[in-house]
């Protein structure tokens, strides 16, 4: 089953370059005409263009300002008002929802890979990615006192209540970054399996997290858009040799690795995942079943259940509800319920017996 969403993948690749391809004769014909009939621009307005425009702003709809450059954070009254970034937020929300409803039904649970499909060519190719990790650190700016587009904070401010209802089913069912890594992961590859080995990579991605703080909170700017491998996986394009760079890293590392960016840089699933720790959220918990074997932690790639020894430890904050342990349980033990004196975001499984980390 992987192998088609591969290959449809691939197909899907080779169309967008021809739609891209197309869309960027369209543009440089309209380029030219402009440029022709147009002779009062001086050799000195030109050189401004050149280096105050990005070659992604029209391609994220969370840029701050689709005419002006993607780090310039200040926002005019004169400019028109346009809702098509808030308009593809709403609709990201609610396919979450919808992802967030189906994960909890054996039947749905199965549409989990077309999903993230959808999601990949939808928000990836066509639409350039709604960046999620943009909106978190325009959501900061504007914490800190910086103006930025209202628009652009609604993706990640509204995926807070859905986490909260039901799990962090956007990393797991639509976000197009962990597709790319999930669709080229080979499954026989097991590394970085050990429990040891998720709190190392978890605490990377804190420190990366923090280093983002850091950099935002004194210079008021985001640079991941300039360096960020999926925008340069998606518009086939980097205006530096760093994109490139962390772009082979990213897909070399997926083969081998399940979802390695988002398990070890990701800021969005990391803060996203403390939300398991508020009383009532969505968490995975197991009943009076459970007979503490290994086969939830066996089907759990994300390594949010992991095995020592002869128990399995289980941790909502790293889990995406992709719902694979679920399914692999033949007594069906693991369900999902609301975080509560009885049902923690973090448990130790060993048969009917839990207990608190």
């Amino acid at each position: 089953m992987k192998i088609k969403f591969v290959i449809i993948a691939c197909f899907v690749l080779i169309f967008s370059i021809n739609i891209k391809a197309q869309n960027d004769a369209d543009e440089f014909d309209e380029f030219e005409n402009i440029e022709n009939t147009d002779t009062s621009i001086t050799e000195q307005d030109t050189e401004e263009n050149e280096f105050s425009t990005d070659e992604f702003e029209s391609d994220d709809e969370f840029s701050l300002d689709d005419a002006s450059d993607e780090f310039d954070n200040s926002v005019t009254d004169t400019e028109p008002m346009s809702y098509d970034r808030l308009y593809w937020a709403i609709a990201v929300l609610l396919y979450t929802i919808l992802a967030g409803i189906f994960v909890r039904y054996n039947a749905t649970r199965k549409l989990r890979g077309l999903f993230l499909m959808v999601g990949l060519v939808i928000l990836g190719f066509y639409r350039g990615g709604p960046g999620v990790i943009s909106s978190f650190q325009n959501s900061y700016l504007l914490a800190i006192g910086v103006k930025v587009n209202w628009q652009a904070i609604v993706l990640f401010l509204g995926l807070i209540p859905v986490t909260y209802l039901f799990g962090k089913v956007f990393c797991g069912w639509v976000c197009y970054l962990g597709a790319i890594q999930e669709f080229i992961h080979i499954d026989k590859v097991k590394l970085f399996q050990s429990e040891r080995a998720q709190k190392t990579m978890k605490w990377i991605r804190i420190v990366a997290t923090i280093a983002v703080i850091v950099q935002l909170t004194f210079t008021h700017i985001i640079l991941w858009n300039k360096i960020g491998p999926f925008k340069v996986a998606i518009n086939l394009f980097s205006s530096n040799l760093i994109g490139y760079v962390l772009l082979g890293i990213v897909l070399v590392s997926s083969v081998f690795i399940y979802r390695p960016f988002c398990k070890i840089i990701c800021p969005v699933g990391l803060l996203h995942g403390l939300i398991s720790k508020i009383p009532g959220a969505s968490v995975l918990d197991i009943n009076t079943s459970c007979a503490g074997c290994k086969t939830c932690s066996t089907s759990c790639q994300i390594n949010a259940i992991t095995r020592d020894g002869d128990t399995s430890k289980l941790d909502n904050e790293e889990c995406i509800r992709c719902g694979d342990c679920i399914d692999d349980c033949k007594i069906k033990s693991i369900s999902i319920y609301k975080k509560n004196k009885h049902h923690k975001n973090k448990i130790i499984l060993k048969g009917i017996k839990k207990l608190k980390l």
